[in-house]
């Protein structure tokens, strides 16, 4: 008899640990709402962040004009160099991008983004040296719109 009971209060055990492990699995599924009043908005942790996104608008005044002009086929030497060396920031930028959450990708674009801008609008700031910026700028927008895509293969 002792066994039969001991069998009994074992198996119940099991059955109430499986059940309470689906029920918790299975809690996402609830909402959690009043019958009587409308449903609680539930946002996302991440939209906040998003709303700051880099738009063509936040670009300085004359970059259109300024990556226009250095478009021609006959620039110089020194902004050959100076693309150059961008794009290995890019790929160093892209590198640094894959090892980051995407959140944490979206502010560090965001600050780079920034201090370029920033670096633009000194004064002191030659015309070469001005180039680079903005192309570090225009290597930000892309970024920051390839990862509002979810495009993660590109990054």
């Amino acid at each position: 008899m002792k066994k039969l009971v001991l069998t009994f209060v074992l198996l119940a055990s099991v059955f109430i640990v499986m059940g309470s492990i689906n029920a918790i699995s299975n809690m996402e599924h609830f909402n959690f709402i009043s019958k009587t009043g409308p449903k609680a908005p539930i946002e996302s942790v991440y939209s906040a962040k998003y709303d700051d996104c880099i738009t063509e608008e936040d670009l300085p005044e004359g970059f259109g004009l300024y990556t226009h002009q250095l478009t021609d086929q006959h620039v110089a030497w020194d902004y050959k160099k100076v693309s150059q060396s961008a794009k290995k920031y890019g790929a160093s930028l892209d590198s640094t991008l894959k090892n980051l959450s995407t959140v944490d990708a979206h502010d560090f674009i965001h600050k780079t983004f920034q201090n370029a801008k920033n670096a633009v609008m000194n004064e002191d700031v030659s015309p070469i040296q001005k180039h680079y910026h903005y192309e570090i700028m225009r290597m930000c927008l892309e970024r920051d719109k390839h990862l509002n895509q979810n495009m993660i293969g590109k990054l």
